[in-house]
């Protein structure tokens, strides 16, 4: 046990680390993306679950084992592929960091590969495997027709973590904050290794590389509506009953629980890993503690401050870039002007994320006078003359204030200000500030400076 701690220690939970592996992996085998899985799935014993069987089929003898691979690099994925189950709320087990600074849950990502490598070699659905009983309608039953990549991936995942929690055996039914892929219908790349590297890259978003982890919602969004959802979690919930899998958890329960509790699965997990926009929080951008002791807001706020930060006054549009500057903004915040935090309630990047200031829930010190009135949201960059990325405005008109409203974190009927209608300062800049005054929610302001009355 020591050993392999040892050996543990050696590799990082990164999913730059898996990409090493997986290219070690394929340079030994010299094989195609298919058998590559296929491997995988065999030695690191990560699919002899009936289910997970029922869907990828029964795993063939793989035609090598990963021997080519070291010790540690075995230890490192067996312990992603097969963590055991916790109801701890606060522990994710088998994550890995990924460059955007999300965590993908490793074991599911490889099943969605393998079982979208296979829908493409099969037509019939393996549902029909089911029906032993030659006097059996050939018609397969509606809550057996799944999905190959939902429900090897997030729709069984999603019933049992619901139907756990129904059953009071978790004390949640949704971690604390983890990262879903997104389901995708393209050709795969020549292995595995590129299909990660292309998607999980943590170059720069600008220049039409705008498919990949960081907007692993929108693309989710656009791919699989909540309905559908819904009804994948439901089938899921009949199959797994079907199977007679953990079978003592279905003691008691209907049909009908089962589809409202399927509806409550896609109606949480849609409004807040899909709905409302990703937030990189301040353990992941590396924040320094609060100074003292923070004052809590009084919720739900009626006011949405805009700010542009001017100094760092490029766009950051990468992780590292972006948490570089949150901590430089932190300690100009702490060190020079004395405050007790970073002043913003919240930043976006230019990488397709926000970045969480003091968050929801303290009073912030962006907006003079007004701090605990409102929430202070601010632009990475200066905006006087051209506007943040497209997606940022998106992510901020189409995401972020809806998410608040419906979280009652924000009043339905808010108000939109920009910081210079609140004091005598250029921010957000001229060309945000004309773009925000076209928002539902903004409103005109007048204002005295120096004894002068200034409507803008």
């Amino acid at each position: 046990m020591i050993v392999t701690l040892l050996l543990l220690m050696s590799v990082t939970f990164h999913m730059d680390a898996v990409m090493r592996i997986l290219e070690d992996l394929e340079s030994c085998l010299k094989g195609t993306p298919a058998v590559s899985v296929a491997v995988l799935l065999q030695e690191l014993e990560a699919c002899t679950s009936e289910m997970c069987q029922f869907f990828l089929g029964p795993m063939a003898p793989a035609p090598s084992d990963l021997a080519c691979l070291s010790e540690a690099q075995r230890a490192f994925l067996k312990s992603l592929v097969n963590q055991p189950v916790s109801n701890d709320s606060l522990i994710e087990h088998g994550v890995v960091l990924t460059a955007d600074g999300t965590t993908v849950v490793l074991a599911p990502l490889l099943a969605g590969v393998a079982a979208g490598l296979r829908r493409r070699r099969e037509v019939a659905h393996p549902a029909t495997a089911l029906r032993t009983d030659p006097s059996a309608s050939s018609e397969v039953e509606p809550h057996l027709l799944l999905d190959h990549l939902s429900g090897s991936t997030i729709a069984v995942n999603l019933a049992m973590a619901f139907l756990l929690f129904y059953k009071k055996q978790s004390p949640v039914a949704l971690g604390p904050n983890g990262c879903w892929d997104h389901l995708s219908h393209a050709q795969p790349p020549p292995n595995i290794s590129a299909l990660l590297n292309t998607y999980y890259s943590g170059e720069d978003l600008v220049g039409g590389k705008q498919l990949r982890s960081n907007f692993r919602r929108q693309s989710f969004a656009v791919l699989v509506s909540k309905e559908e959802l819904s009804k994948q979690v439901e089938n899921s919930l009949h199959l797994l009953r079907r199977l007679n899998e953990t079978h003592t958890l279905f003691e008691g329960i209907t049909n009908e629980e089962l589809t409202v509790l399927a509806n409550q699965a896609a109606e949480e997990f849609t409004a807040l890993y899909v709905e409302c926009p990703a937030i990189i929080p301040r353990c992941m951008w590396g924040a320094r503690p609060y100074n003292g002791t923070p004052t809590q807001l009084q919720l739900p706020l009626g006011f949405v401050y805009i700010h542009h930060t001017s100094t760092p006054s490029k766009p950051c549009r990468t992780f590292p870039a972006c948490s570089a500057d949150m901590r430089s903004m932190q300690r100009f915040h702490q060190d020079v002007r004395g405050w007790d935090d970073i002043g913003y309630s919240f930043v976006f990047g230019s990488d397709g994320y926000l970045y969480q200031g003091r968050g929801w829930h303290w009073v912030g010190a962006h907006t003079r006078g007004y701090n605990s009135k409102g929430y202070g949201v601010s632009f990475i960059g200066n905006y006087m003359e051209v506007l943040p990325e497209p997606f940022d405005l998106e992510l901020m008109k189409n995401s972020f204030l809806q998410c608040a409203v419906r979280g009652s974190r924000l009043q339905a009927n808010y108000t939109i200000h920009g910081h210079r209608q609140m004091t005598s300062t250029l921010c957000p800049g001229d060309r945000l500030f004309q773009e925000i005054k076209t928002w539902k929610g903004f409103k005109e302001r007048c204002f005295m400076d120096r004894g002068v009355q200034d409507c803008t």
